[in-house]
């Protein structure tokens, strides 16, 4: 039996559009065992089949190194909310290609897992830092393997985490943003994804909420989330640096360098948004991990 856990992501990080992306303390665990059949435990049960992503991942992840399926146990016990802006499909897709290797003895480095994660899902803003930890710059050259650029995150910062109760899918979210911007907004938010990853490795919060002014997708998205400006609001009048949102949201994530802030806004939001859950995390710096139980 192996046990992968995998950590929750946040993707685009305001600025960096469908190219930066962080790994957070927020974890889905999976233990895989060969069994006699397929068999799925501890999601909701309109996903206990074939249809499963985890599945769906292990059984492509096979195909590619020429095996045939075989019957596994999967057990999946995650605090990553599907369809937040959290990388719940993520941490499925790289926990079954994992697992495939480790139950057929192949071998694959983090940068083959990033490369085979990434087709499946389509981009590697999320996967890359689920399985390199840290915060990740991806991108993808002609004909080429994604290359990514890890950076260390600052300990001193906390990321103050919100997650609504609705979902905001991400295909839904996607409509929303214009498909060509004006020069001008492409050369403003180039400076600043280069701000922001500095201000990350730094724990600059000043530099971070002077980076995170985003002209692409957030003063659309935004709409989508009806509990954004007043949960924005909060957030920077109880000392918060800045705050963005999530992936395609609806969790939005609030910057601090100071844990007791983040522990009152934490109480100040649970009370004024008692229907949202508020989380204190730090950036994951080890990403994707494997243990043989």
């Amino acid at each position: 039996m192996i046990r992968i856990s995998v950590p929750a992501t946040s993707a685009n990080l305001g600025i960096g559009y469908d190219t930066l992306g962080m790994a957070v303390s927020l974890y889905s665990h999976f233990t895989f065992e060969r069994a006699e059949k397929l068999t799925i435990t501890g999601c909701p049960e309109e996903f206990q089949n074939e249809d499963n992503l985890v599945y769906v991942s292990l059984v492509d992840a096979l195909a590619e190194w020429g095996e045939k399926p075989f019957g596994v146990a999967i057990d999946i016990q995650t605090d990553v909310p599907v369809a937040r802006g959290l990388g719940s499909s993520s941490t499925c897709v790289v926990a079954g290609i994992m697992a495939a290797a480790a139950l057929t003895g192949h071998t694959v480095t983090r940068e083959e897992l990033v490369a085979m994660a990434t087709r499946v899902e389509g981009h590697p803003d999320n996967v890359a830092p689920a399985i390199l930890g840290a915060a990740v710059c991806s991108f993808t050259p002609e004909g080429q393997l994604p290359r990514c650029l890890r950076y260390d995150v600052s300990s001193r910062l906390r990321f103050l985490t919100i997650i609504p109760p609705y979902e905001v899918h991400t295909a839904d979210a996607r409509k929303v943003v214009p498909q060509q911007v004006a020069l001008s907004t492409a050369v403003w938010q180039m400076g600043r994804i280069a701000g922001l990853t500095r201000g990350l490795e730094t724990g600059d919060t000043a530099l971070i909420a002077a980076a995170n002014d985003d002209r692409i997708q957030e003063p659309y998205r935004r709409a989508l989330i009806p509990d954004y400006d007043a949960i924005r609001e909060t957030c920077l009048e109880g000392g918060a640096a800045t705050m963005w949102i999530s992936g395609s949201g609806s969790t939005l994530m609030a910057v601090t360098d100071d844990t007791i802030v983040a522990k009152f806004l934490q109480v100040r939001l649970q009370e004024r948004f008692p229907q949202c859950a508020a989380h204190i995390l730090t950036c994951d710096t080890e990403g994707a991990q494997i243990e043989y139980l």
